[in-house]
């Protein structure tokens, strides 16, 4: 029997697709909107951030001061449910503001410096309003420039079944381009404005306080006048990159990071103060300069409340917040450890990319190689969590006894022999506590206390009887004299049972 031979395939004729042949459907704007963000105030992350970088390009061309502060200013309009964010960064010129903010998923920002490089930001605030206002002007121009977009005419076409166009089609439908003149040539600036906001819960997009809050964690703003450490940081980046805070106002009131030295835990007697700082840098997988960062380290008593706005390790790349507080919260062996937490880590290597909703990094080897040497820095934090814990029991069992020895002295009746052996015994077992207390100046002032108790104690002479001796002091003379172990531990022990 013969075995066929196999049929010879002639090979594949290929042809190159045209681009007219590639369809984008209508549906690529939901996922850019309410698709890509968890939560909206994240919106004005996403406008903060462009303006910052219209503000550096600003610094670059000479319109703005080379180590001048742009301003930004967040405005409400709550009777028209309207809110502007104006910058005072380079602008856009007339000629190509159309190309620039009609473009989705285009941007000029990619390989360059900017945070921003996706051109999708932009974007954020469609799904939140019933339209979508972008004005912006470049210094020596006489006109503004205006591309407003009709949100609620872009959902009617997403929802739209009979409607047969592409994204292309759906946007020139509900786009409008416009001009003005003015007579100020020399101003310059972006301005977004988001008309007619829908109502969610608590009003968040409205809601100034909150916005606040969130601006003072996430944008590039220089610290609170109330932290002293502030320069000490700023010293240190410089070193690596420099960055220049944005002066930001929110209704009108001056926003800054919040970390200062010292922050009241709400509802609750503990204050947050931080005491020294400790900088930290990692290199990356060729041995640069990955990241540096700072912790601010503080008396370690509790989890932060979320409330204070400085709770966790934080990431920041380009100055910006990338994630939440929690973003490190698996480098710690035990994640609750990240909450006692309090610092940051500016990114450094351009390889470490945020990911387009920015929770997060893109998943990468160098972003892996951050990770593996975060682990010995969180278990460094997370002994001292636990060292603090002991060093405050420690304290605090000191205190007490103390006080119990001092209340006893002021007894008038007298002592007896073994009443005696156990304060003494007491006194010898709290400087041996007292040494594991970190705070210098507590230690001595409770070794001082316990040295003038001795003293008293030493001085008294108990009534008569017969002799007895606290077994705790003579465990201690027995560990203290008998140099051989194993003949101290089998004494101890008699000296135990005879105490049965």
């Amino acid at each position: 029997m013969t075995t066929p031979s196999p049929l010879r395939e002639s090979a594949p004729d290929i042809t190159r697709v045209e681009p007219d042949a590639v369809r984008i459907g209508k549906d690529v704007i939901e996922i850019l909107t309410t698709g890509m963000y968890v939560s909206p105030v994240t919106i004005y992350r996403e406008y903060i951030q462009n303006a910052a970088d219209s503000i550096d390009a600003a610094r670059a061309e000479g319109v703005l001061g080379r180590g001048q502060r742009g301003a930004v200013a967040v405005t409400f309009d709550h009777t028209a449910r309207a809110v502007t964010i104006r910058d005072n960064g380079a602008g856009i010129a007339a000629n190509d503001a159309p190309d620039i903010l009609l473009a989705i998923g285009d941007s000029a920002k990619r390989g360059t410096k900017a945070r921003g490089f996706r051109g999708v930001g932009r974007l954020s605030g469609l799904a939140y309003c019933r339209a979508l206002q972008f004005r912006t002007k470049v210094a020596g121009e006489g006109k503004i420039t205006s591309v407003t977009w009709d949100c609620r005419a872009l959902r009617e076409r997403l929802a739209d079944a009979s409607f047969g166009g592409d994204l292309r089609r759906a946007v020139a439908d509900t786009v409008a381009l416009s001009e003005e003149k003015t007579e100020d040539r020399g101003s310059h600036f972006f301005e977004v404005r988001l008309n007619d906001i829908a109502r969610l819960r608590s009003d968040v997009l409205l809601n100034e306080k909150q916005i606040a809050y969130y601006l003072a964690q996430v944008a590039p703003l220089a610290f609170d006048p109330g932290f002293s450490f502030a320069p000490n940081i700023e010293e240190r980046l410089a070193g690596e990159w420099r960055s220049v805070p944005i002066n930001l106002t929110v209704a009108g009131e001056a926003i800054h990071r919040p970390y200062k030295d010292e922050l009241p835990f709400p509802n609750a007697a503990h204050t947050l103060r931080i005491k020294d700082l400790e900088f930290v840098e990692f290199a990356d997988v060729d041995g640069g300069a990955g990241a540096v960062g700072w912790i601010g380290h503080h008396d370690y008593v509790r989890s932060l409340p979320a409330g204070l706005g400085v709770r966790g390790l934080r990431a920041r790349y380009g100055d910006i917040q990338v994630g939440e507080s929690n973003l490190f919260e698996k480098s710690f062996k035990e994640a609750r450890f990240n909450g006692w937490t309090v610092g940051e880590l500016h990114i450094l290597d351009r390889r470490i990319v945020p990911n387009a909703r920015r929770d997060n990094f893109e998943v990468n080897h160098h972003y892996y190689n951050l990770l593996v040497q975060l682990g010995p820095l969180a278990a460094k934090i997370t002994q001292r969590c636990r060292s603090a814990s002991v060093a405050r029991n420690a304290a605090q069992t000191v205190r007490n006894m103390i006080a119990a020895t001092t209340a006893r002295l002021k007894e008038r009746h007298s002592f007896d022999r073994a009443e005696l052996s156990r304060l003494k015994s007491a006194v010898h077992r709290a400087g041996a506590k007292a040494k594991r207390i970190e705070d210098a100046a507590m230690r001595q002032e409770l070794e001082n206390s316990l040295t003038r108790l001795a003293r008293r104690l030493t001085k008294i002479t108990p009534k008569r009887g017969a002799s007895a001796v606290a077994l705790d002091e003579a465990t201690a003379l027995v560990s203290k004299l008998i140099t051989n172990r194993d003949q101290a531990q089998k004494l101890i022990e008699r000296l135990r049972k005879l105490c049965e």
